[in-house]
């Protein structure tokens, strides 16, 4: 899979015509990791990260067409979206905290993209036993709740 996944990104960057010197993809359980190394990360970033979004989202619907199930993978550029997820998870670790240092049964974070969201519901499960996530809210204001089991 992994190889698939190589091939369609480096047609897809070659079609925009990016320039890259490496792209490499990990697996960990299930989800896929495609990593991009260029001498001009902006040009495949863009503004907030809008431009590499929405080279992600045409990854995803090229591969799922080519395979049988659904494959998720996340394209990094130069370590931005780990730097990204990273700041992510430390604003989480913060309010956890706070929930904790407060006593409060539940707090909510700052409304956030599905992405973010997702980041947040995973890594709470994977670091914290005592604790569920669950998204609440509507539309560009949906957020992730935090609380006790």
């Amino acid at each position: 899979m992994e190889t698939i996944i190589q091939k369609a990104l480096k047609l897809l960057l070659d079609k925009f015509g990016a320039e890259y010197d490496c792209v490499m993809i990990a697996e960990e359980n299930g989800h896929y990791r495609a990593s991009v190394e260029t001498p001009e990360p902006s040009h495949l970033i863009g503004k907030n990260g809008s431009l590499l979004s929405a080279i992600q989202t045409i990854l995803k619907v090229i591969l799922w067409q080519q395979q049988e199930e659904k494959i998720f993978v996340t394209v990094d550029v130069d370590n931005y979206r780990g730097q990204q997820e990273d700041r992510v998870y430390e604003k989480a670790q913060k309010i956890i905290d706070l929930m904790r240092e407060q006593n409060l049964s539940e707090i909510k974070l700052h409304p956030m993209s599905p992405y973010t969201r997702r980041l947040v519901h995973v890594w709470v499960a994977n670091n914290f036993n005592d604790l569920s996530t669950d998204s609440v809210g509507e539309g560009a204001q949906r957020s992730v709740r935090v609380f006790y089991k």
